[in-house]
């Protein structure tokens, strides 16, 4: 005979009710089990406070083919950008890469992508009381971000720079250019379309649209990228003008991957620094509340995990490819990864930037079964190409997930597996991928500073300030009794 779970079930949550005094209902919120429950009081976690007239919500249509395709073009630019660099450079600059390393610029987009990097660690470093986080690992969402924040600041510059342009004919303009703003604009002066006689205004409409993280870090990028000249003199007294993207160590022998971006910081913090914060920043001793401490405190713990997870796949990917070529690679940065469930089986897909001794870096897509048991587990581990088509994953895309996949090769997910179904469900389901992006990421805490961040600050606050200890760990799902 077999046990009756249910009433198994209820007779557990009414000895929790009795132990604990509190009502049956309270426990209906939590994941039941007394493993996860009996260690600590059991708590009816609040909701999240309902958005109140005149907030602004994300809201975003479907993209058009155009919109889509330059979208992409973007992405594999901020792939680019951060494969140029070199892997000490990438890891400890990481910050600056997430918080504003956007495309637009006067140079070409993936030097744009670089110099806007390093600029604001340049110039906005993280506090001495900071903990120093060098991460291996970005999510993808953190870097689809940086792609969609860069083309609304590509367009917002377009159309404020050529009022009469609308969005989509702004989007023509900078896909014929292959997102390179510069070429865009002077495509527009060459075709007769009434312009302003200035970039100022352009430049603060893209920098308003790409959301940097504070006010001041807003006006510093402005100055930074009007006053130019000591910028443009750098880069010709190295011999990059005019394609910064070929000597930038992608195509050019004159400067190697490893020192473009080293010279560029080293310049960056020196000759320009008088440039890039007009105002000072104004302390602010505060701290966060209680709640809202623990609550960053665990989603950092959880980006570690999920970093450390992600390496270990990897790391399974790269063994088995040494057992094929013989070759050995060195992981530069992993690029986020994605759990596919079908019918055949779970699998993840993984994006990462590795390279041989001495060689460049290439960014590679792997496949591994679940069950991560050992290497034979990895079905596919191969380079993909950012230049030209890539490989449609129908469920990475149905997730919303922005991997990078193989064109000639076969892995699962290929088949749309949601073909035979309703399309309105199915439509339903599918994910936006740019979801998500009016809350801070979990990259975000690992470089959240309390002065410079006002936004993650609100959210923080707004959401776990009146929490207690148990009601935010239950929130995000930590069932121990210590703080990570």
């Amino acid at each position: 005979m077999q046990p009756d779970l249910a009433a198994e079930r209820s007779s557990l949550m009414m000895d929790l009710a009795k132990k604990y005094g509190v009502t049956p209902g309270t426990i209906d919120y939590l994941p039941l089990g007394s493993s996860f429950v009996e260690p600590r009081r059991v708590v009816k976690v609040p909701p999240h406070p309902v958005p109140t007239a005149g907030t602004k919500l994300h809201r975003r249509g479907n993209p058009s083919p155009l919109e889509a395709a330059l979208l992409d073009t973007v992405h594999r630019h901020h792939l680019q950008a951060l494969a140029m660099m070199d892997r000490e450079i990438v890891r400890r600059h990481a910050r600056g890469m997430v918080l504003a390393g956007y495309a637009y610029g006067l140079y070409d987009p993936v030097c744009n992508i670089v110099a806007n990097c390093l600029w604001y660690d340049a110039v906005f470093p993280p506090s001495s009381s900071q903990e120093e986080v060098q991460p291996k690992f970005l999510s993808c969402k953190a870097i689809f971000r940086l792609a969609r924040r860069s083309l609304d600041a590509l367009v917002a510059f377009m159309t404020a720079y050529a009022p009469s342009l609308s969005a989509e004919e702004a989007i023509s303009y900078l896909s014929r250019s292959h997102g390179n703003l510069r070429h865009a604009a002077m495509r527009v002066d060459r075709e007769g379309v009434s312009h302003t006689d200035t970039m100022d205004g352009a430049f603060r409409a893209a920098i308003l649209a790409a959301n940097l993280p504070s006010p001041a870090a807003r006006l510093a990028q402005f100055w930074f990228l009007v006053n130019c000249a000591p910028t443009d003199a750098f880069l010709g007294k190295h011999g990059i003008c005019g394609h910064p993207l070929a000597a930038f160590g992608l195509s050019d022998s004159r400067l190697s991957q490893s020192n473009a971006s080293v010279l560029l910081l080293d310049f960056l913090k020196s000759d320009v620094s008088h440039l890039l914060r007009p105002l000072p920043m104004t302390a602010n001793s505060s701290s966060l509340s209680r709640g809202a401490y623990r609550a960053l405190r665990l989603k950092m713990h959880s980006f570690k995990i999920d970093q450390e997870f992600c390496l270990n796949i990897v790391n399974m990917a790269l063994e088995k490819l040494f057992t094929q070529s013989g070759e050995p690679y060195q992981i530069h940065l992993l690029c986020g990864q994605n759990l596919l469930t079908l019918p055949s089986g779970s699998y993840y897909h993984v994006n990462f930037l590795a390279s041989r001794e001495g060689g460049p870096n290439q960014l590679f897509f792997a496949e591994v079964r679940a069950s991560l048991k050992g290497v034979d587990d990895v079905t596919l581990c191969c380079p993909v190409t950012l230049s030209g088509g890539t490989g449609g994953c129908f469920v990475c895309e149905f997730m919303g997930i922005k991997l990078i996949h193989p064109v000639d090769e076969e892995f699962n997910g290929q088949r749309d597996y949601i073909e035979d179904r309703d399309p309105k469900m199915a439509e339903l389901f599918r994910k936006d991928p740019t979801s998500g992006f009016n809350v801070p990421l979990i990259d975000d805490y690992i470089f959240f500073e309390h002065d410079q961040h006002p936004e993650v600050t609100t959210y923080l606050e707004t959401n776990y300030s009146s929490m207690n200890d148990d009601q935010v760990d239950l929130s995000l799902s930590w069932f121990k009794n210590y703080l990570p």
